[in-house]
């Protein structure tokens, strides 16, 4: 501390917890059983956010201190849903769906890993518990702006309706994280390109087709 640096009073760090999984708002209304997870550095924190909320009919609450991957995959998941809806915009079916969203899976478990997550959270609630509901569902605000891109519209035209659409922004996001990584991320590269108009749909399949074709597993 230098001479012209004033005495603070000292305060006890403010503990956050962080909340995330596959939780609609519209159907925790209704009282549909819900899951998720809240994650804390301190377990202790954690537990308590978790005895407040959850209930023993419909709701439940899962614990975790892996914070890095609860954050990265509530938000990470936005822009890989707005590519779920490019697919489905083209008509493609569940087969498409289903290996996008396996793929998705695994780059998103890589790029958390390279953040300082732990592999397994992505396998869970927040990781691919999330991912599918705003992947398969028209609930979701980024796979409906995945559909209209798919269908023509541009991302100021469906932006204009007042839409908020995370995706839109944390895709480019995702791509600066994996560049600083020094990782590939074709998805994430492939959504981002749509979204900013650089590629169209047929042109990012048709980039990821040609990709040589690897291991299924790989370690992270």
């Amino acid at each position: 501390r230098n001479a012209n640096q004033k005495e603070r009073p000292t305060r006890k760090p403010n503990p956050l917890a962080f909340f995330s999984g596959p939780t609609f708002a519209a159907e925790i209304v209704k009282n549909n059983p819900t899951l998720a997870v809240v994650a804390s550095q301190t377990l202790y924190h954690a537990v308590h956010v978790q005895k407040i909320l959850s209930n023993e009919t419909n709701f439940r609450l899962y614990v975790s201190q892996d914070i890095v991957s609860v954050q990265l995959g509530g938000a990470l998941k936005n822009p890989l849903a707005v590519g779920a809806g490019l697919l489905t915009g083209c008509g493609y079916g569940i087969n498409t769906l289903s290996a996008y969203v396996t793929r998705a899976t695994a780059e998103l478990r890589r790029l958390c890993v390279a953040l300082g997550g732990a592999p397994d959270t992505i396998n869970g609630l927040s990781g691919v518990g999330d991912l599918m509901l705003t992947c398969f569902s028209e609930q979701s605000r980024n796979q409906r702006c995945g559909v209209r891109l798919a269908k023509g519209e541009t991302i100021e035209e469906i932006l204009k309706d007042g839409m908020t659409v995370e995706g839109v922004p944390t895709a480019a996001v995702a791509v600066l994280y994996a560049d600083a990584c020094g990782l590939d991320m074709p998805l994430f590269r492939a959504v981002a390109g749509v979204i900013e108009g650089k590629l169209n749909t047929e042109e990012a399949l048709k980039n990821l087709f040609e990709r040589p074709a690897g291991l299924e597993m790989r370690r992270v």
